[in-house]
């Protein structure tokens, strides 16, 4: 069967022709596999250029550069939170109430131009959100899902009005972009298991299609206005409550801190403190590692010299008695306090 490729896929070509930076090459491949029709004339032509833009991601940074991306927000905190979503769901407004940064409101689309991050307080840590431009077919830069990409969860803030709408419009976009946006891991209020120990997820694992699969909430705005509620359940019962929703509504301050307990436990981290020997244990800043982290990794991201020179440790938590001695293997669970000993 002929793959007949319209007019515009043959300008997408040219584009990735003249493209320079691996960015622009992403973009032109994907815009390439948007446009191509799908049918079995083109499986082979789909499956090439899908091989291509997952080799390009792969490429490391090229020596001296910061980063590969185009755009590139240096993570800080205890994880970075892409707001993803389409125009006029206020985005920026969360952005505005949640941190210290000063992102344009306003009434009309495309307000936000660039990515703008602010650090959103958790109790003793803190994430990184970064308020992204909306996605819409009218205007959309390449550098937007390089962003997405790199994050550790993403937001999708819909319209409580019309949220259903909304999310199947922002799902088709990222998937034309090679993203899929699989629910997040939801836990209990301390993301953790009833018996202390960090409960089991299912992470997202990697797409056989070569796609980047992204952890996200579905964040619901303007849950104070009549006749959202009643959209916002009706987006639920549809998605089979597989998603986490959190309605929230800034002019209320409805849902927020549900917002940022949840935001805590999709990242699947877990916070742990450390002690120096015959001193108390330092509560004021606490190391954020992936659930699953061991002593090792605690000693390795507090200095590698550290790790190198560790002979055991000592920990309290619920997953041990009281200054237990451990090697670099041991699980570190929520709220353990280690002391380590070189």
């Amino acid at each position: 069967m002929p793959a007949n490729l319209p007019p515009d896929y043959h300008k997408a070509e040219e584009g990735l022709r003249s493209a320079k930076t691996t960015e622009d090459k992403i973009a032109a491949l994907e815009e390439m596999l948007r446009i191509m029709p799908k049918h079995k004339g083109t499986d082979h032509l789909q499956a090439d250029l899908r091989s291509r833009i997952s080799k390009l991601r792969r490429q490391p940074a090229k020596k001296g550069s910061r980063s590969a991306f185009s755009h590139y927000i240096t993570r800080e905190g205890a994880g970075q939170v892409a707001l993803v979503g389409p125009p006029n769901t206020g985005k920026s407004s969360l952005v505005a109430a949640l941190t210290h940064a000063s992102p344009e409101v306003a009434d009309y689309p495309f307000t936000t131009r660039d990515a703008m991050p602010g650090m959103m307080p958790f109790e003793d840590i803190s994430f990184q959100l970064v308020d992204l431009p909306p996605l819409s077919r009218e205007h959309m830069d390449a550098w937007i899902f390089d962003l997405v990409r790199h994050a550790d969860l993403l937001w999708l803030v819909m319209d409580g009005l019309d949220p259903l709408g909304e999310m199947d419009a922002v799902r088709e976009i990222l998937g034309e972009r090679s993203i899929v946006a699989v629910p997040a891991p939801a836990g209990t209020a301390a993301g953790e298991g009833p018996s202390g120990k960090a409960a089991a997820f299912s992470s997202p694992s990697a797409d056989p299609a070569g796609r980047t699969v992204k952890k996200a909430l579905i964040v619901a705005t303007g849950a104070d206005r009549p006749g959202a509620s009643g959209e916002i359940e009706a987006l639920d019962d549809l998605l089979e409550h597989r998603w986490t929703v959190v309605p929230v509504s800034i002019v209320t301050g409805e849902g927020i801190e549900a917002l940022k307990r949840r935001t805590y436990q999709a990242l699947e981290i877990v916070r742990v403190y450390t002690k120096q020997p015959g001193k108390p244990a330092d509560r004021s800043a606490p190391y954020a590692l992936p659930r699953g982290s061991r002593v090792g990794d605690l000693a390795e991201r507090i200095h590698k010299d550290l790790l190198a020179g560790m002979k055991f440790a000592r920990i309290w938590g619920a997953g041990t008695f009281d200054g237990q001695t451990v090697q670099k293997e041991h699980v570190l669970l929520e709220g353990d306090v280690v002391e380590i000993h070189g």
